[in-house]
This record gives structure tokens, sequence and C-alpha cells, in this order.
């Protein structure tokens, strides 16, 4: 078992055909075939449930074997990328998962200031939910993820909590909640309520707090995108419940106006991911201390990482 086959093997099971995986690798066919064939005799098991590879499907083996192959390999790419950075040959590639609010309202200044450092630098900003960028951090795909969660627990990882991502309520100006002196969580079931998707982090955040304080909430929209949800609320459409990091603007234009959720118990971050065996290079040492720098005034006393 070697890398090339190791290559050819997880390229097959991403992309399906093996023409497709030839293309990719500058080879023929049967040379795809050959690697495949080969692995499988060297292993002793199938990995596929065909000799002809008409239809990738990979039997149990092949899904466990998968797992770790796709590991290997983007460690071998990562490898080999290092050493063009340590040869000249490259100015490096910077892979950030990020979930959309620290992605849209917090990164631009750091990745700026990134790119003054190191203007060779590509950065790649993969902008998807919490889940999916963290399962990528564990396959070694993404460097580094910034996300917003209520929790990092996995052993794998290592977890650095920035700032709190609270949610508060947002209202156009002239809405009923701007003028009451006090608010409790029954005084928001008389009003319609612009919603974030279900599923959502956000929604079941507040589908908890619902549930918790026996409310059943007027829902007017449903809405997955944080402008969307932001433009229905100055249209009057409702109030909403929003991440306080995705609205600074439109306070201080006067678009819209915000408050605290009555009762509302903080229990989301937005965290710093890492995975503990990932390699440091220069970029990411560099960009995890800036955001450490940046929010250090907000970060807990238990830092978990000392590079």
């Amino acid at each position: 078992m070697n890398l090339q086959q190791l290559k050819v093997f997880v390229l097959t099971v991403e992309l399906k055909k093996l023409y497709l995986v030839a293309q990719e690798l500058g080879i023929t066919q049967p040379t795809v075939t050959f690697h495949l064939n080969k692995l499988q005799e060297e292993l002793g098991i199938a990995l596929f449930h065909t000799k002809s590879y008409h239809v990738i499907k990979l039997t149990e083996a092949g899904h466990a074997f998968y797992h770790y192959a796709s590991q290997i390999h983007s460690l071998s790419e990562q490898a080999e990328s290092t050493m063009d950075i340590c040869r000249g040959t490259a100015a490096g590639v910077l892979a950030i998962g990020s979930t959309h609010t620290p992605a849209t309202y917090l990164l631009p200044p750091l990745l700026q200031q990134l790119k003054l450092n190191y203007p060779g630098l590509s950065i790649m900003l993969d902008v998807r939910p919490a889940a999916y960028i963290l399962e990528k951090i564990k396959k070694y795909e993404l460097d580094v993820g910034i996300i917003s969660n209520t929790q990092v627990e996995d052993p794998e990882f290592i977890a650095q909590p920035l700032i709190h991502d609270d949610l508060v309520l947002i209202f156009a100006p002239d809405h009923p909640f701007g003028s009451s002196e006090d608010l409790f969580p029954e005084d928001l079931a008389g009003h319609p309520f612009v919603s974030h998707e279900p599923g959502s982090i956000s929604r079941q955040l507040i589908d908890r707090w619902a549930d918790k304080h026996r409310l059943q909430l007027q829902v007017s929209m449903e809405i997955s995108g944080t402008e969307a949800l932001k433009s229905a609320v100055r249209h009057r459409l409702g109030y909403g419940m929003i991440a306080e990091a995705a609205i600074q603007e439109d306070l201080a234009e006067g678009k819209l106006r915000s408050r605290p959720i009555p009762s509302w118990l903080p229990e989301r971050q937005i965290y710093a991911v890492r995975h503990r065996n990932k390699l440091i290079s220069p970029a990411l040492r560099m960009f995890w201390r800036n955001l450490l720098d940046n929010f250090s005034s907000q970060q807990t006393n238990h830092v978990r990482d000392q590079f």
C-alpha cells in the first residue's frame, strides 16, 4: 500500500467516476483500475462491491478504510504544501471554516491584517454550519474553525472561547418594545415574531427558551439568513432574536433597536477550533494569536492552548 494507491482510492470514492480520477491525476483510466485492484489485493479484502467500478459502492470495509485513507491523503497534501513553502516555491494556503455570524461581522478585519503580513498567502473561507466545520477539521481538511456553538468538548480539538454570542431582541424603531419600561417573556407572545429556520442553533435555543416559559410565539415568518431576517424586521413584519454581533451597524445607523431577551440565560459562544494534532504553519500561528489578542478582554480565564 502506497500514497498513490490511497490517493486513487480517495478520489474514486469522492469523484465516483474513474475517468474523472484519471483526469485529476493525469494518468490513464486503466492505471486507475490497476491501483484500485492492487490496493485491495494487498489489503486482502474487497473495498468495493464490484470489480467493474461502473458503480462506485463501498463495502463495509471500504467505508472503514476511507475514514483513515482520506485523513492520510489530506495530511500528505499538507506535507507537500509545507515543503513547497520551506523551499520558497509557494506562499501557502490557510483553510478557514466559519459559521455565518463571525464570517460576516468579525473575521474580515482579521483577514485583512493576515493578508498584510502574508501578501502571498491564499485564504479559503468556507461558511458552513458548525457541525460541518468540525467534521472537516477532524479530517484535517480545514486548518481552523470559527464557530458559534454552545460547547465544543471533543478531545481531538483545541477549542478557545473568544466572545459570547448571545441572542438579543431586535425590532423596528417604532415597535412597542422600544417604549416598554420592562419586558417579560409573556409580553413577546402578543406580537408577530420573525424566526430563524427550523434546525438552526439559534432556533433550537429560542425554542428551548419558549418551552421553558411555556410560550406560544406568533411566528409570522421563518427565514434562513441573517440579513434577510434583519430586513424583515426593519420592514415591520415582526420582531426577531439575533446574534448581537450581527446588528452593530444597524443600531449605529438607527435602522433597528435592540434590548436583552427577558429571562434569557447565555448559552452560546464563538469558538476558535483546531485539531490537536494539526501542524501549526506560520500563517495559522499568527491568525490564532490575532484571534486571541483581539478577543482577549472577553476570553475565559481557562485558556486551553499555548503554542
